[in-house]
């Protein structure tokens, strides 16, 4: 499912217009300035109970290999998103 999808679905279940659902979901989602990214990228965590969980966690610089030529270099250390599902989600996919 992709954006418009999900918004034209959103909209179906909601009563929304296709346009007012779209904007909602980039408010929310939208990838530089939605809600969920903006709240990650201050080193807040966002929970939505039975869902999950967005937030960031640091990882530690360490060496890698180039897969290319073989040679070990530096990887340094960087912020990275972090998902972790809920026990509702969980129980949902699982079945």
């Amino acid at each position: 499912m992709n954006k418009k999808e999900m918004a034209a679905a959103l909209a179906k279940r909601s009563g929304l217009s296709q346009v007012k659902a779209l904007e909602i979901l980039n408010v929310v989602f939208d990838a530089k300035e939605g809600l969920i990214a903006s709240e990650v990228k201050s080193g807040e965590k966002v929970t939505i109970p039975g869902f999950g969980t967005f937030g960031a966690k640091m990882s530690a610089a360490r060496v890698g290999t180039n897969p290319t030529n073989g040679t070990k270099m530096q990887i340094p250390a960087r912020n990275r998103v972090r998902f972790t599902p809920g026990k509702t989600l969980k129980e949902t996919v699982a079945g």
